[in-house]
């Protein structure tokens, strides 16, 4: 059963890494997370939602990633 992981680091921020079941649902949170934050610092937010990610990311030391994640065959087992 696959699983998407979101990572999100930003300087002076605790980093967030967050498990869901989807890529769209891993997709959503990042979103959601770019729009939350950008209306904390007051940034102004494209309303559309890929727009509005990169513009949040550029010219930023923040980073974020979404990765698939798939269990071992045999656990204990590096594969």
């Amino acid at each position: 059963m696959e699983r998407f992981v979101l990572f999100i680091s930003e300087p002076g921020s605790d980093d967030i890494v967050d498990i869901h079941p989807n890529k769209p649902a891993a997709e959503t949170a990042l979103v959601e997370y770019v729009r939350a934050r950008s209306a904390i610092i007051g940034m102004p937010v494209h309303p559309d939602d890929d727009c509005a990610v990169a513009s949040y990311f550029q010219d930023s030391e923040a980073i974020y990633a979404i990765a698939r994640v798939m269990p071992l065959a045999k656990p204990g087992n590096d594969q």
